[in-house]
């Protein structure tokens, strides 16, 4: 199954239990889905902090400790004693239960040990922040040997908060204007800033041209300059994000007044499409301390007909102050 199609069904069906209330079988409501794997749903996971005697995971390889909401195709691989039939996985203190995946054949190059290998989807309800993954190798009796863990830093591909969500010394932008949606649309965010200049996916910063009509090269490294994060579901081609965002990592200052629209480019064969404008700004909770709240929302929805292939007006959503 592609990434696209599990996508789909992932998010369709969360949508079905936000409607209904039921908790899906699958385990789409869970921190993480493990592919090929068996949620024990109720169930502890196996084994504890220290044990000298039962299975170990002996090696542990993973693509990174940074997860984004949402993201698929995890890899996390390695190896585990000769009597180990399972690995056990959760994410400590979240979740109905664990996840159990048979292991492979022995390793010809490490005698005693058994292979074993995990692709996993990162839930979009993973809060963001530090997490812990427990693994644990499960004997044919489902003994569990001593934990292995690895921290991992989730994070909102929706909102680039400079990783201050896993670590509240690093400050994240002084300020944020966040499109999110609901549907595969090609759904664009557009802001008028108070000099007059549009922000969209043609003209992707606030920075003004010299008379040359040029950006000078300073000006756009200038941290001031709110920029544009991409054309999210260009050409109608899904990834993931459903959102884009205008960000200023200090605070342009002089004030003003920023008028935020919307304008549906394509809707992608869709009905119709519901948005949230969102924004955040840059709090001090200490000393050295950080971190990004949202300070407002606006909600709204299109219809297909709206649709405009960038020939129409946008529709205006609201104004926002950065200071």
């Amino acid at each position: 199954m592609s990434a696209a199609v599990r996508t789909g069904i992932l998010i369709g069906m969360l949508a079905a239990v936000a409607c209904t209330g039921e908790v899906s079988p699958l385990g789409v409501e869970e921190p993480i889905a493990v592919q090929g794997a068996e949620l024990r749903r109720g169930h502890d996971l196996p084994g504890a902090a220290e044990l000298e005697e039962g299975p170990r995971v002996t090696a542990i390889e993973s693509t990174g400790g940074i997860w984004a909401q949402g993201q698929l195709d995890r890899t996390l691989q390695g190896r585990a004693s000769e009597e180990t039939w399972a690995i056990g996985l959760e994410i400590v203190g979240l979740g109905s239960g664990y996840w159990s995946l048979p292991v492979g054949a022995l390793d010809p190059a490490f005698p005693g040990e058994r292979v074993w290998s995990v692709e996993l989807d990162v839930s979009g309800g993973l809060p963001p922040g530090l997490h812990t993954l427990r693994v644990v190798a499960i004997d044919e009796s489902g003994r569990g040997g001593a934990w292995s863990e690895l921290d991992v830093c989730v994070t909102d591909p929706r909102v680039a908060d400079n990783f201050n969500a896993c670590d509240p010394t690093l400050p994240p932008p002084a300020g944020v204007v966040a499109l999110t949606w609901d549907d595969d649309v090609d759904l664009d965010l557009v802001v008028v800033t108070p000099d007059g200049k549009t922000v969209d996916a043609r003209h992707p910063t606030t920075a003004l041209a010299d008379d040359s009509g040029r950006i000078p090269p300073e000006v756009l490294r200038d941290p001031t300059v709110g920029r544009l994060d991409g054309d999210s579901l260009a050409a109608c081609e899904p990834d993931g994000r459903n959102s884009e965002s205008l960000t200023f990592q200090e605070p342009p200052g002089g004030g003003g007044t920023y008028l935020v629209y919307v304008n549906l480019f394509d809707a992608c064969g869709h009905p119709s499409v519901r948005f949230a404008v969102t924004t955040y700004a840059r709090e001090q909770t200490g000393e050295g301390q950080f971190r990004l709240v949202q300070t407002g929302q606006t909600t709204g929805a299109l219809m297909s007909m709206a649709a405009n292939g960038g020939a129409g007006s946008p529709l205006y959503v609201t104004a926002v102050e950065i200071p």
